[in-house]
């Protein structure tokens, strides 16, 4: 593969799959040769590659060296299954499955076959996150103690419109926008433990949540809260403090705010909060934001895939480390029906 360009393929051209056609179109080290959709629109008769209404048909006419899924949430499993089938390496868009259960038939194909898999966790490659797990693991912040998390936002009705598949179930702010949120903390934190959790039904109508609130206990004593909505005009979500996307308008609040014995740290702006000298409560307190360079986290995972595809590096984040994700998602679900504390087996 050497001195040539990796051949991609991206199934799905909705806002996903052309954010991924985007992003390939930044690096040098690969290019788009297919894309696969049910229907080929008005949209992709502008996408510069050739066109397939299935995986199957794709593989039937192509070499391609690496398939990106960017599918609706509920046909991750089987398009995932089906590129495995033709033994080529697969980034599969968040989240990697709506159960457990069926990543875990992923994985169990994906050995079969000797395929690697790369999950879509975006913000993984950005380099805020780096440098906040950093600050952490270097001991800025002292021992954490407290994570809150905020995901809301107001998504507008053309939002569900323009894909009926956005009304359902395992379509709503915990599987769409959380789940990001839940991957970084898994990250910075590692496993969750419990959950009890609280969620109310759409107010639209639709088959899923448009709010939900959780306790979280991690396994190494860190007790966090979330709050999310996908029905709620807010300026705390991290589409609109992280300046990823020039779609949504940038403000200057924060989506997480991370408390520790030495200090605590807001993200995504990297402001670390610290009294004076062996200072507490009653003396003064400043905040000071830690530089960082940044980069496209998308155009970084394009570039992570190819460097996977060559054999020259290990998925940053496997289909094994996605599923803690969906298990604590199915936490929160199943706590918030029961009413009840969920402990998360290992």
């Amino acid at each position: 593969m050497k001195n040539r360009k990796i051949k991609l393929a991206v199934v799905g051209i909705g806002v996903m799959g052309l954010k991924h056609i985007d992003a390939i179109s930044k690096t040098n080290k690969a290019k788009l040769k297919a894309v696969v959709d049910l229907k080929k629109n008005s949209i992709g008769d502008k996408v510069n590659a050739n066109f397939y209404s299935s995986i199957k048909d794709m593989f039937k006419s192509e070499t391609i060296d690496g398939v990106i899924i960017a599918t609706p949430n509920s046909s991750h499993f089987k398009d995932g299954i089906e590129v495995i089938k033709h033994k080529c390496t697969v980034l599969i868009e968040k989240p990697i499955t709506i159960r457990s259960i069926d990543t875990d038939k992923l994985i169990s194909e994906a050995k079969r076959m000797n395929v690697q898999i790369l999950v879509g966790h975006h913000r993984r490659h950005n380099s805020i996150m780096h440098k906040a797990k950093e600050l952490i693991d270097n001991n800025f912040l002292g021992k954490v103690r407290t994570v809150n998390i905020n995901c809301q936002m107001f998504k507008p009705n053309n939002y569900f419109k323009e894909a009926n598949w956005k009304k359902n179930d395992g379509a709503g702010p915990i599987f769409v926008n959380l789940i990001h949120d839940l991957d970084l903390m898994n990250f910075l934190f590692g496993k969750i433990a419990k959950v009890f959790s609280i969620s109310q039904n759409s107010l639209r109508g639709f088959d899923n949540e448009d709010v939900s609130g959780a306790v979280l206990e991690f396994k190494n004593g860190i007790i966090a809260t979330f709050l999310t909505s996908d029905s709620v005009v807010s300026p705390w979500s991290w589409e609109l403090t992280a300046r990823e996307n020039e779609i949504y308008p940038s403000t200057e609040e924060s989506s997480y705010l991370i408390g520790g014995t030495k200090a605590s740290m807001s993200l995504p702006n990297l402001k670390l909060w610290q009294h004076t000298k062996n200072g507490h409560w009653f003396s003064p307190i400043s905040g000071t934001n830690y530089p960082y360079k940044f980069s496209d986290p998308l155009v970084n995972q394009i570039e992570h895939f190819c460097k996977v595809i060559e054999k020259k590096e290990k998925p940053i984040i496997t289909a094994s480390i996605a599923n803690e994700t969906i298990k604590v998602i199915e936490a929160i679900k199943l706590s918030s029906k029961t009413k009840k504390l969920v402990e998360l087996k290992d």
